[in-house]
């Protein structure tokens, strides 16, 4: 690829990335969908641990990972936060990337926490499909978790 298609595709791949974090914090679940691949795995085991142990299986297909996070996120008010992306475009339709998370979310009442603040990173591909890129497969791991 020429430096300008690659640029290009880097800043289309962070406005990707810019997408993910505010459907999910708008909680528009048709949206979200939308932004992984037919075939999107989405491993996010432990996400909510800084050391966990990993248990079952990662969620496959865009309408499933969909339903996952609706069903996490939305007794939540949730704020994401990726920052300095590190993105490398392996093709002219495949890429991967390295993002620095900070996650907050507040629950309701009664909830396991009041406050939690999750920091880590998100170990992601891309492919470009019809033209646009999607997410093909995400992994989270975290760092640090604090909860009030």
């Amino acid at each position: 690829m020429e430096l300008v298609e690659r640029l290009l595709a880097i800043e289309e791949i962070k406005t990707l990335k810019a997408r993910y974090f505010r459907l999910m914090d708008a909680k528009d679940w048709v949206g979200f969908a939308n932004l992984f691949t037919p075939d999107a795995l989405f491993d996010v085991r432990g996400a909510l641990e800084e050391k966990p142990v990993i248990t079952g299986d990662p969620i496959y297909g865009p309408d499933a990972i969909a339903a996952y996070v609706q069903r996490g996120i939305t007794p939540l008010t949730s704020a994401h936060f990726g920052h300095m992306p590190e993105i490398d475009i392996v093709s002219a339709d495949e890429a991967t990337g390295i993002w620095a998370l900070l996650d907050i979310l507040r629950a309701p009442d009664g909830g396991p926490f009041r406050i939690f603040r999750g920091y880590g990173h998100y170990h992601e591909r891309y492919r470009r499909t019809d033209g646009q890129w999607r997410i093909a497969s995400m992994r989270l791991t975290r760092l640090m978790v604090e909860t009030v």
